[in-house]
């Protein structure tokens, strides 16, 4: 089969498995650039603000994606949030069974559309429940790369 050939069955397709060797580069893009510059630097969790909407967005970035409004301004809402969704998960990417149930939450901000998919410490998963108040937990300052993973868990707030 010619690669330029037009497959008329679907019992025609084959698989080809080898290495193809890519060079790139990923950029944040400039509303993410920003919030993870103010975790990393100042251990803030960033929101954007729509000036038409007048709604907050988490993660933020540079248009609304309601109305395409370009956002302009910026708050810290805080390291603590309330768990809106989760999941439990018993296996790793690769299928092997956890040695420890993972929980997985989708973290919201009152006032604020949108929050962050992150892990859950310091909790068994019995013990999760939606509106549950979680606070991040961060890597130390000097350790901190502007990443999602300077946030280790978000844990219970007591």
């Amino acid at each position: 089969m010619a690669l330029i050939e037009k497959l008329e069955k679907n019992t025609e397709l084959k698989s080809v498995y080898m290495e193809i060797p890519l060079s790139h580069r990923y950029t944040l893009g400039v509303g993410a650039e920003k919030f993870f510059r103010a975790l990393k630097d100042d251990g803030e969790i960033l929101a954007g603000k729509c000036p038409e909407c007048e709604e907050w967005f988490l993660p933020p970035a540079i248009f609304c994606e309601q109305c395409f409004a370009r956002m302009e301004e910026w708050k810290d809402v805080g390291l603590t949030g309330l768990v809106t969704s989760f999941t439990v998960a018993h296996f790793d990417l690769e299928g092997k069974k956890l040695p420890i149930p993972q929980v997985y939450a989708l973290i919201g901000w009152p006032g604020v559309e949108g929050g962050l998919i992150h892990k859950l410490g310091e909790v068994k998963p019995e013990e999760v429940f939606i509106g549950m108040k979680v606070k991040a937990r961060l890597v130390g300052k000097k350790d901190r790369k502007g990443l999602i993973t300077d946030i280790l868990y978000f844990a219970p707030e007591k």
